[in-house]
C-alpha cells in the first residue's frame, strides 16, 4: 500500500535562492524537499518560542495585578463609560413635522425620496 503525500508547489521569486537550495542540499546529501522541510520546521519552532515567550510575559503581568490594582482598572473603566454616556450624541435626531394634517407624502408635500410614503405604507 502506498503512502499518500500532499503536494505543495513552491515558486521561488529569486532564482539565486533556488540555486543555493540545490547546492546546500547536495552538500548535505539530502533532497531539496528535506532541506526545505527542515528549514520550515526550524523557523516555525523559533517563531512559536517567541510567541510562547510573549504569552508567558503577558500572563506574568496579569498575575502580578493585585486586588487594588484590578479594582482601580475596573473603576477607571466605569468612569470612562459614564463620561462617554454623558457626552452628546454624535448624531442628533430631528422630528419631521407635517403641518397639513398628514405625513405630506401622499398629499404632495415635501418628500422627494419617498421616505415618509414608505413609513405611511408600512403603517397600513
Amino acid at each position: 500500500m502506498s503512502e499518500t503525500r500532499s503536494v505543495f508547489p513552491l515558486r521561488f521569486r529569486d532564482e539565486r535562492l533556488r540555486e543555493l537550495l540545490r547546492e546546500v542540499a547536495a552538500r548535505e546529501h539530502i533532497s531539496q524537499n528535506e532541506l526545505i522541510e527542515q528549514a520550515i520546521r526550524h523557523e516555525l519552532a523559533i517563531r512559536a518560542a517567541r510567541v510562547a515567550g510573549e504569552l508567558v510575559t503577558a500572563a506574568r503581568r496579569l498575575a502580578e495585578l493585585s486586588g487594588p490594582a484590578y479594582d482601580e482598572i475596573v473603576t477607571q473603566s466605569i468612569e470612562d463609560f459614564v463620561a462617554g454616556e454623558a457626552a452628546p450624541e454624535p448624531l442628533q435626531a430631528h422630528a419631521l413635522h407635517d403641518h397639513s394634517g398628514g405625513t405630506g407624502a401622499a398629499e404632495g408635500g415635501s418628500d422627494p425620496l419617498g421616505v415618509l410614503a414608505a413609513f405611511e405604507a408600512g403603517a397600513r
